[in-house]
Formats: C-alpha cells, structure tokens, sequence
C-alpha cells in the first residue's frame, strides 16, 4: 500500500492538536474518516505511530521520528505547488513601467524586446512620461515600476539603485572643449551652456558642479527635453552635460562627447516600486529582466568611455551595426 499526501496531512493535524476531534476540523474531515487513514498510514509503514487512548491522542516514538518527514514531505509540496502557480502566473498578465522620454526611448526597446522574448503573452505599457509624473503613478500604485534619476527618498515608493551614471559633456564636433581626451567643469567658463530647465536632477548637478568649480555663468539656454537639448548642442547653440547611458543617440545628431572630470560626476540611476502593495509575478520577472539589462548596458558604456575622446559610435545594448 503506497502512502497518500492525504493520510499524510491527517497525521500531522492529529499531531499539531494532539486531537482527532480537532484534527477533524483542520483537514475538514470526520473522525472516523481521520482514523481510518491514519490505520492505512501505519500499515503502509508497518510501525505505531499515534497512541489513542479515551484520555489522550499522542505520538509514539516512532511517530514523532516520522513527524518530521512529514512535515519536510507537506512544505516541499506546498512549495512545488506555489512554484508551478508562479510559473503560470508569469505566463501571462500586464506590467506598466514609467519612465521619461528618452530613458524609454533608449534604454526600454532593448530590454522590453528580451523580456517579450521571454514571455510573450505578458503585455507591456510604456508610460513615457515627465521625471514628475512618474513617483506619483508608482505610489498609487498605477504604474508598477518607473526608472531613471530620483531624489532622496521619494514617498510611496520602494527604491534601488542600480547603478551609478557617470555626467559627460557634450558639443559639436568643431567646438572648443571637444579637442581634448576630457574635460574639467571649470573649463566651462566663458562657454554657453545648454541645460534642461530646473529642478531637473541633472540641472541640479550641473548647477552644484558649476558652482564648486567657480564657474558664475548661468546656461544660455533653457528647454524642458532631453532631445531638445541635443538638437540645441547639433546646431552649435553651446555645450551641454549629458548622461553616459544616453550617448549612443550623439552620432545621429553629428555631436560628440568627452568624460567629464575634476570631479568626475555620478549620479544614482535607480527603479522604484510601489510600497503600498506587492508586485505581480510579471512585474517580478518584468523587474529581473530591467536590472539585469540596465547593469549590462552600463557595462558597456563604461567600457567605451575611453572612446569618447576619439568619436561617439558607442553601441548600446541590443543596437544593430
């Protein structure tokens, strides 16, 4: 006779209440449906396992040897079973990251295209939205998870890092600062600025950098969009501070780019969750997916920055030739 999860369930509730009254209402059963089974049970492993007396229901020593392989036996089902509703749960279902224009123009395609690969019948909206708009939708729980810069500890959501972006400068290939291997935010002086209007975290950089470097000039001119930014610098308006991330879309727009030192500038690159609820298992493999495609492509950058001093055709993770 083979041992069932059944009998085995029956015999660890008559254990957990020293009951088989108890143990009846547990694994919703009768008394008498319970002892037969735990007859089965010692039959099938030829020992005593439960002294029944009209005082008393307790383990035999035998039992409780057997006691903890069933328990062990009970927690490795549950967890198959949890494992194979995950796995059906990542099947299918909808995620929704948030992130602002150009980070969802640059860095999602690639990772959205993998994670699509992967898992096909999930269904992916971008909400490509202002830097703004983003840790609202995430703590009320609309949005599953936004990425790009943040400030301290924004309420409503669960943050994490996930890598540090290095600031590079950029301009046109005639312009001045572009001759060098790199260059210094006090060789700023004296040229015009391009730069996303405040209280953008970038600007925010680039004031406190400009300002540590005794640079006194404020930019000469002032947009709202990234990509504006880099159509004002292709057109010879003046330089501008740009993440290292975002340096494959420079030759598209014939501008080029030099590491930014004394001090070399980072900042944190991070996605946040929601606080106010759990993410669903796509948003889970979703999340998985976005770190690891993130953390690669920044190795990659971080390999071709040397590069910067000579020309901008940096391929970004899942970029053809």
């Amino acid at each position: 006779m083979n041992v069932t999860l059944k009998q085995i369930r029956a015999f660890v509730a008559i254990a957990d209440s020293a009951s088989f009254t108890a143990a009846a209402v547990v694994v919703n059963s009768t008394q008498s449906s319970l002892s037969v089974l735990i007859r089965e049970l010692e039959q099938a492993v030829g020992l005593r396992l439960i002294d029944r007396t009209t005082r008393k229901t307790a383990l035999t020593e035998a039992g409780q040897e057997y006691l903890i392989h069933a328990r062990r036996v009970l927690a490795e089902v549950e967890h198959a079973e949890l494992s194979t509703k995950e796995l059906v749960a990542r099947k299918r279902g909808r995620v929704v990251v948030a992130a602002p224009p150009i980070i969802a123009a640059v860095l999602l395609p690639p990772i959205v295209a993998e994670f699509h690969s992967k898992y096909p019948n999930i269904s992916i909206v971008v909400e490509d939205v202002p830097p703004s708009d983003i840790v609202p939708g995430v703590a009320a729980g609309q949005i599953d998870c936004g990425l790009g810069v943040f400030g301290r500890d924004p309420l409503g959501v669960q943050i994490q890092p996930l890598i540090e972006e290095k600031l590079v400068l950029i301009g046109s290939a005639d312009h001045p600062l572009m001759s060098g291997a790199s260059v210094k935010w006090s060789e700023l002086r004296g040229h015009s600025v391009v730069a996303i209007r405040a209280p953008a975290d970038i600007r925010r950089e680039l004031d406190t950098q400009l300002r540590l470097a005794g640079v006194p000039q404020l930019p000469i001119l002032e947009v709202r969009q990234m990509l504006t930014v880099l159509g004002m610098v292709s057109a010879g308006l003046g330089v501008a501070v740009w993440p290292s991330w975002a340096v494959g879309l420079l030759e598209a727009f014939s501008v080029q780019a030099r590491p930014l030192v004394a001090p070399v500038a980072r900042m944190p690159f991070s996605v946040i969750t929601p606080e106010s609820r759990e993410l669903s298992p796509a948003a889970v493999s979703f999340l998985a997916v976005l770190t690891e495609g993130v953390k690669r492509n920044a190795a990659l950058i971080e390999q071709a920055m040397p590069a910067l001093s000579v020309n901008t055709s940096v391929k970004l993770l899942g970029e053809r030739s």
